[in-house]
């Protein structure tokens, strides 16, 4: 799959999370909808969050540095735009039980970051010095 592909892929993939969004936000009461109605609210956010800042982030880290392969940028801000998504609904599953204080909030920073630099060390160890 070329990089053009990809984008074209990503983006339509994500024009289409974020209609099932839309939908799901206007035709949704969630006083009524049950653990299903909020199922499919959290999860069709979680995917539109995801693709849109792996789009954003691929272009931009391609941008920035073009000399660099285009599938590490595509596989880092695929990997990162999921933990950004995992952080912005776990925050809005707490808030909507009533549970979100600062400090969970600065946890779940913590938590993904630490996960994250467990990915950047591993990647490093995989990698043969020069």
């Amino acid at each position: 799959m070329t990089f053009r592909d990809y984008v074209v892929v990503m983006s339509l993939a994500t024009a289409a999370a974020w209609v099932a969004f839309l939908i799901v936000l206007v035709s949704t009461d969630p006083a009524h909808a049950g653990w299903l109605g909020l199922a499919l609210f959290y999860l069709t956010f979680g995917l539109s969050v995801v693709g849109t800042l792996s789009v954003a982030g691929t272009a931009v880290r391609a941008w920035a540095r073009p000399q660099e392969l285009v599938s590490r940028h595509a596989s880092r801000a695929f990997r990162q735009a999921i933990l950004v998504a995992v952080l912005v609904v776990a925050c809005l599953l707490l808030l909507a039980a009533g549970w979100f204080r600062s400090w969970t909030g600065i946890l779940l920073v913590v938590a993904a970051a630490l996960v994250e630099l467990a990915f950047l060390a591993s990647q490093s160890r995989a990698r043969p010095a020069r």
